[in-house]
């Protein structure tokens, strides 16, 4: 059994990302989410998105530090507006690591995948 604990968590700053070229929230949100994690997995949140004309998928972020390990916990969602999200999977990660691109992923999931902080996966 995985015990985690939650304290006051960091709010990091939300990504959108499209339609398009639109984008807001920067790499603010990922640079945070990493320095609580390198900072000895501080509690943290962060939110990936993209919207359409009347959808909307969502990568939810959320660090915990467990008795001996530190677990980042990833919901991804996908929205028909007016409907409410309908999750598409739920992951349970172990690490945060830079690529060799500059981008932040999350891997060594259960179930297993790498899930990047910067871009939605298919």
């Amino acid at each position: 059994m995985i015990v985690l604990v939650a304290a006051a968590a960091i709010q990091c700053r939300a990504r959108s990302i499209g339609p398009g070229a639109l984008g807001r929230g920067g790499a603010a949100g990922v640079a945070c989410m990493l320095a609580a994690y390198r900072r000895d997995c501080r509690a943290a949140d962060y939110t990936l998105s993209s919207f359409g004309v009347d959808t909307v998928r969502t990568e939810t972020f959320t660090m915990l530090r467990g008795a001996n390990a530190c677990t980042i916990r990833v919901t991804d969602s996908f929205r028909v507006v007016p409907r409410p999200p309908r999750v598409l999977r739920r992951l349970l990660c172990a690490r945060l690591r830079t690529t060799s691109t500059g981008g932040v992923v999350a891997d060594r999931c259960t179930p297993a995948a790498t899930v990047s902080l910067t871009t939605l996966g298919p």
